[in-house]
């Protein structure tokens, strides 16, 4: 894409952003956003041709540093544990970021009334991260010489993963309870998350490793 087109497209999302999470995606307008940015609601229309098509791309916008971290998480070099730890403390990362809680808190307080854009964040968001944490599973347990870690490959592992790093700190956060997390903090949930993760895991077949 040239040069001007992609300024113009990251001015465009910074602004829906700021005015999703000012206004709420119910009172948040296309022409109010075009107004803020500088130019017409037709050359808004080009780049997003709705205002469900603008939210669903400040969702991808938003994650694209973490879940570029998330993806270059290192399998080949670390122990299995390691590398858990790591994925851990990438999603981590990405769901603990003050832009991530704060459009998390939107889609909570409107996807009842609007649900296309609750569906929308569970797919560029949720599920996208959930996909990367499955590929890194995969690897893992293909990578592994001892059959019993073919649980890592294993339908709602993923799922499993994701929930436990989910617990406590994030939704801590999410309900204000803490402010913000710090980067202990963050290591110490990857590691209790991975811990728990494998002890569950462990307790469903006494063939796993140890």
């Amino acid at each position: 894409m040239p040069a001007g087109p992609s300024v113009r497209r990251i001015a465009i999302l910074t602004v829906a952003g700021r005015t999703f999470l000012r206004q709420g995606y119910a009172d948040a307008s296309m022409d109010g956003i075009a107004a803020e940015v500088g130019g017409s609601k037709s050359t808004l229309y080009r780049y997003f041709p709705s205002k469900a098509a603008l939210f669903a791309a400040y969702v991808e916008e938003i994650g694209t540093l973490p879940w570029s971290t998330l993806a270059a998480v290192q399998v080949e070099e670390k122990g299995t544990e390691a590398v858990l730890e790591d994925t851990a403390r990438a999603y981590l990362d990405l769901i603990l970021s003050p832009s991530a809680l704060a459009v998390t808190r939107l889609v909570m307080a409107e996807t009842v009334r609007f649900p296309e854009i609750g569906r929308i964040f569970y797919e560029r968001g949720i599920r996208r991260a959930e996909r990367q944490i499955a590929a890194i599973l995969q690897r893992l347990a293909e990578r592994s010489d001892v059959p019993g870690w073919n649980f890592l490959a294993l339908p709602g592992a993923a799922a499993h993963f994701r929930a436990l790093c989910e617990a406590g700190l994030h939704e801590e956060c999410l309900w204000g309870v803490y402010g913000s997390a710090s980067p202990e903090d963050v290591g110490s949930v990857a590691q209790q998350a991975v811990a728990r993760f494998l002890r569950g895991c462990l307790g469903y077949d006494h063939h796993l490793p140890a």
